[in-house]
């Protein structure tokens, strides 16, 4: 198969890309309304971490099928700060039911039936579910697309936390210790079952593989 991908859609284009970039791990991010207090949940998988110093992460949010905002960008831009719960294969279900077209003034934390801990840095709370959190505040918000608009998403991390279960020696999360959610493409997920290690070749390696390939 080859495409331009000018000659294709944007929903060809949405498809094709999320079912080739994979996997994607899941921000499942709570976020409040800085005036009703309703706390929103809601997981996005175009999500990735950017830079160390200042420690970045980015989000992509696209628009409601209506045009206007999701409620977690609304909230986010409003100056709320917010968590990045990380995905687990244990929280698959109810992650997925909290991605539900629910209405502003509707929590999915309530409708969802997801239990909640306070942050430590910012206003919107953990949820339980998870053993990973990362709690930000907006850094930068630009726009990009054009028959399918998203909002990209750049936040400062915080605030950090793990349960003491899934860490490792050096205090790192230990891979082997958590089942991670991935997204796929279409309504397909995946976790991460097998761990393997491969070191990085060293100088001498590299020499080594360059004298052999000449």
């Amino acid at each position: 198969m080859e495409a331009g991908t000018r000659d294709r859609s944007a929903k060809e284009n949405y498809f094709f890309l999320t079912s080739a970039v994979c996997p994607r791990p899941i921000a499942w991010v709570t976020s409040v309304d800085p005036e009703t207090g309703v706390v929103n949940a809601a997981p996005f998988s175009w999500f990735q971490a950017v830079c160390a110093d200042p420690p970045l992460v980015m989000l992509s949010i696209a628009d409601r099928a209506d045009g206007g905002p999701k409620d977690t960008l609304r909230n986010i831009q409003a100056g709320a700060g917010f968590v990045i719960n990380i995905a687990t294969r244990e929280a698959a279900e109810p992650l997925v039911a909290s991605s539900g077209d629910f209405p502003p003034e509707a929590s999915e934390v309530e409708a969802v039936g997801l239990r909640t801990e306070p942050a430590a840095a910012v206003e919107a709370p953990r949820l339980a579910e998870s053993p990973v959190h990362l709690e930000c505040r907006l850094h930068e918000a630009r726009r990009y697309g054009v028959s399918a608009p998203v909002t990209l998403v750049l936040a400062e991390v915080v605030h950090v936390h793990a349960d003491d279960a899934v860490l490792d020696a050096r205090g790192n999360v230990d891979p082997t210790r958590v089942r991670f959610l991935a997204r796929l493409g279409g309504q397909a997920y995946a976790s991460v079952d097998e761990v393997f290690e491969i070191p990085r070749p060293r100088q001498e390696d590299v020499l080594r593989m360059r004298q052999e390939g000449s």
